[in-house]
């Protein structure tokens, strides 16, 4: 028992040790954790859920493994850079990164604003996120460390939803091409099979099975390998970050990778006929179908990376292999954070958070707080009242969902279970306002309430996109479309769609999103509301301005009647007024770097004709020989200038060549950068072009 206790104790001691050497990070990371969930906070939670609930977006699920795996491989250079920073102290332009990092982090502010009076706001949200990371990066420490951890930063971006109408149009391509390619390897083999287009897409009809049936094969969006491509893609960038070979072997990682998924999509597609053709339609469907597009990822994934290896050498995750230095051990000893001969990283002292970066993480979330409670940009409004919906609801006699229209008569038409069940929502609802003056005509009110966005599907999606992912002809000829803002607190975008059927009518679509407490019986959960606004005019006619007036109008009291929560911002901007202060963003951006980098060079020429007319002859050759050897390597080790010195026959001692070239360094005329060679850091020497 004594014995257990003082164990307990020893690791009680040891954890409360670890714990105060430890505890600034923890507190950086708290903090910074923080900022962003202040920030990103109710947007990831959507996007989490919609990740969840959309097959075509489960590639997402790829970044936060790949993007955590990118920066613990740069942990160490990372290290080596900010030693670096705190030996070289500050230079001459101070504040310059941290001015530079406010101007990113205003310019994701903005975006993110701009945003919430777009028809997309969820997809600007998450697009600003790797930018504001970059800004908070520079404010914190430099643009060095920026660089470096910019590949990580930019794997961000694959956060961002891709377009469900590029999706559907890619597919469309993609399943005309493998159904047709699947027919002639199924002719190949002599099945009976025939191709047919009369519905759409290409469909292998199968003309008898093993149990005498037959069946038909069609290849719809799923089927077609898109959402492993978008996997796939997602891996390669991947690759590319963690490969050693030149660019245009990196590159050809895509074209090669594309081809093999491809290939495999169409034996896949073939194997599924095969096996209905001997063992019968279930179970080519419930077994070799469920189970076929797991095992196209993994081998997709395994096999371009073996022709990546093997074929184009490309090599992954390198092994270090590094020279012998015999003075590292002795450097490290003396307690030097980088070898004065080979430039290795020795890593001898932990990094501490010091107290001025502590600060400007919390004047960061303060800051950042401010600006999320200053301006009021919500992804989706929400409805204040909670709205009774379930399978036990009837809306049969319930009008209360919408407001009551002078001169209209609001009626309820019926609730769709039908499509509730296929499409996957919770209710699908239509409403009509019939109008007293009967030259007017009719308004259709259609609510559609679903757990994601991904299950209300915009009309552009079903009308356009779906039917050329078929290889049909749209159903519909749009001749109208725009974006048009119905409430400014909070902002409420509205699409506005016009669109000519084949039945030579003209139906005007005015639709938008919102969120709402839906009280289920059982709990009060938000959910997701496409509002429709829907006039058929049955006339030719070529002006249908007053229509549209019409549908803006009611679009309004609805949204209004809704009666969002209301947040009063304390700043105000239209979306003119957010594209030229982006703009002008851009520009102070611009602006400082060029000042910046104008300065540096005058000092640098300046410096330079002083030194060419008061410098010693050593101090020339060492130059000399530092300008000599850059030409041939971007980045040159301290120990090669001296081994260059030496085949001059100058001979200078490591200590005092190292203070010739931090004297050089003052000047301007070379720096130090901690490079990675074989992912090991390494300290080397850069010269300016002058």
């Amino acid at each position: 028992m004594f014995r257990i206790f003082r164990v307990t104790r020893s690791f009680i001691i040891q954890s409360c040790g670890k714990l105060k050497e430890y505890y600034r990070y923890i507190i950086s990371a708290f903090l910074l954790l923080a900022t962003i969930i202040v920030i990103y906070g109710h947007d990831l939670q959507m996007l989490a859920n919609e990740v969840l609930s959309n097959e075509a977006l489960t590639h997402i699920l790829l970044v936060p493994l790949f993007t955590v795996f990118l920066l613990y491989s740069k942990k160490t250079l990372v290290k080596a850079s900010v030693k670096l920073e705190k030996i070289k102290g500050k230079g001459k332009i101070e504040y310059v990164d941290e001015i530079v990092g406010v101007v990113i982090c205003l310019i994701s502010f903005l975006i993110y604003w701009y945003g919430s009076h777009t028809f997309y706001p969820l997809e600007y949200h998450i697009l600003s996120i790797p930018i504001f990371i970059i800004g908070v990066i520079l404010i914190i420490f430099n643009l060095r460390i920026t660089l470096i951890l910019l590949p990580p930063i930019c794997f961000l971006f694959f956060l961002v939803p891709p377009p469900m109408e590029v999706l559907y149009s890619a597919g469309g391509f993609m399943a005309n091409f493998e159904t047709q390619a699947a027919y002639l390897l199924l002719k190949t083999f002599s099945l009976p099979v025939q191709l047919s287009s009369t519905y759409g897409p290409p469909i292998i009809q199968l003309a008898t099975t093993s149990t005498g049936e037959s069946t038909h094969f069609a290849v719809d969006l799923p089927c077609t390998g898109m959402y492993s491509l978008m996997a796939f893609i997602t891996f390669a960038v991947f690759l590319l970050s963690i490969t050693k070979a030149s660019t245009p072997r990196k590159l050809a990682i895509f074209p090669i990778g594309f081809a093999v998924f491809e290939a495999l999509n169409i034996a896949r597609i073939t194997t599924i006929v095969v096996v209905a053709y001997f063992f019968g339609v279930e179970v080519a469907m419930t077994f070799f179908h469920s189970i076929a597009g797991i095992i196209l990822i993994f081998a997709g994934m395994l096999l371009t990376l073996w022709i990546a290896e093997r074929v184009l050498k490309v090599q992954v995750l390198p092994k270090t292999q590094q020279a012998f230095c015999p003075k590292c051990k002795t450097h490290s000893k003396k307690g030097e954070v980088f070898c004065v001969s080979c430039g290795r990283f020795l890593n001898s002292f932990p990094n501490k958070v010091s107290s001025k970066t502590l600060a400007k993480i919390m004047l960061l979330l303060l800051g950042c707080t401010l600006v999320t409670v200053s301006i009021n940009a919500p992804t989706f409004a929400i409805a204040k009242d909670s709205i009774k919906v379930g399978s036990g609801v009837s809306f049969e006699n319930s009008t209360s969902i919408l407001p009551e229209m002078e001169g209209y008569r609001l009626s309820f038409l019926y609730r769709d279970v039908n499509y509730e069940q296929i499409a996957g929502q919770d209710a699908a609802l239509m409403y009509a306002y019939f109008p007293n003056n009967y030259s007017k005509p009719t308004l259709f009110a259609s609510i559609n309430v679903a757990n994601s966005l991904s299950n209300l599907h915009s009309w552009e999606v079903c009308l356009v996109s779906w039917q050329t992912a078929q290889g049909r002809y749209p159903l519909v000829n749009v001749f109208a479309s725009k974006d048009v803002q119905l409430l400014e607190e909070p902002p409420i975008i509205a699409r506005y769609l016009a669109f000519r059927t084949p039945q030579n009518y003209t139906q005007l679509t005015l639709y938008w999103f919102e969120r709402a407490p839906f009280d289920t019986g059982i709990t009060i959960e938000h959910k997701y509301v496409r509002i429709s606004l829907i006039i058929l005019v049955y006339e030719n006619s070529s002006d249908y301005g007053e229509l549209e007036g019409e549908l803006l109008t009611f679009g309004r009291k609805i949204a209004s009647y809704w009666e969002p929560l209301k947040t009063q911002s304390l700043i105000s901007l239209g979306v003119l007024a957010l594209q030229l202060l982006l703009v002008f963003s851009v520009v102070l951006l611009l602006l400082l770097k060029t000042s910046q980098y104008m300065y540096e060079t005058r000092r640098r020429q300046r410096n330079l004709k002083i030194f060419q007319g008061f410098a010693s002859k050593d101090d020339r050759l060492i130059l000399e020989t530092v300008s000599d050897i850059a030409r041939k390597k971007k980045s040159v080790e301290t120990k090669e200038i001296a081994d260059a010195l030496r085949k001059k026959g100058k001979y200078v001692k490591f200590t005092e060549l190292v203070n010739k070239l931090k004297m050089f360094e003052g000047y301007g005329f070379i720096k130090r950068e901690v490079v990675s060679v074989n992912n090991v850091p390494k300290l080397v020497w850069k010269i300016y072009s002058y």
